[in-house]
């Protein structure tokens, strides 16, 4: 019988949490492309720098949407 790989500890604890990213592989924002702090697994994270984009950086909402594969009804039910 083959052993299975033991599961990463942050996603177990992401899954128990209910903030495990169900399309991890819809963020294209570079700042989860590109540094390894940013983990598009975590749905938390990545909705808090979704916000951040439209909010600090000033990216129009339909950009913003599309890098963090979302739609915009989804980022203005996160926003309010």
């Amino acid at each position: 019988m083959a052993k299975s790989k033991p599961a990463d500890a942050k996603v177990q604890n992401m899954e128990t949490d209910g903030t495990l990213n169900p399309r991890p592989e819809a963020v294209e924002d570079e700042l989860f492309v590109h540094n390894d702090f940013f983990d598009r697994r975590d749905l938390v994270q990545v909705r808090y720098e979704m916000l951040r984009r439209v909010s600090t950086d000033r990216l129009p909402i339909s950009e913003t949407t599309d890098r963090f594969g979302v739609s915009r009804p989804t980022y203005y039910r996160i926003e309010s």
